[in-house]
């Protein structure tokens, strides 16, 4: 399969995908990635394609949060996150009174963030990770966002 035979969407398909199974953090990876399935294509199409698709640069990966009609977006996780803590395989976010339903849907939909799912109460969000490992990784990248350590990942790196 070539990029002459591959359409836009299904190469954003194939770009969501590669973000949701492994751990990407520059544009010319994700080209690699890419590769490795037989779609060649150009630095300047996969930040586009990044952009359209509203990836996020988190520290140092890649997460993409489908877009949703009507959803809450992962740029409302620092006006709703208090704090986030690691314990075990769990991550315990402590949110603001009403909010820990949208910060738990808002969790569940992004790819390549390294939970099994999540329970949410009133202002607490419970995240089951994997194992130890994924949950400090996703405590540390939920902190991340919620300093604004994000931006567009459609940008030239």
């Amino acid at each position: 399969m070539t990029l002459s035979s591959v359409d836009k969407q299904t190469r954003q398909d194939l770009i969501l995908g590669v973000i949701s199974e492994r751990e990407v953090g520059t544009q010319q990876e994700l080209i690699e990635a890419l590769k490795d399935v037989g779609v060649e294509v150009a630095q300047a199409t996969v930040s586009r394609d990044l952009a359209e698709l509203g990836v996020l640069k988190v520290g140092s990966r890649y997460l993409a949060l489908p877009h949703e009609p009507g959803s809450a977006g992962i740029e409302v996780l620092p006006s709703f996150v208090l704090g986030v803590t690691p314990a075990q395989n769990i991550v315990v976010i402590h949110t603001r009174d009403g909010t820990a339903g949208a910060v738990s849907n808002v969790l569940d939909r992004v790819r390549g963030l390294r939970l099994v799912g999540t329970i949410a109460g009133q202002d607490t969000v419970m995240g089951v990770a994997p194992d130890s490992g994924a949950a400090e990784e996703v405590a540390n990248l939920i902190a991340d966002v919620c300093r604004a350590r994000t931006r567009p990942a459609g940008s030239i790196e």
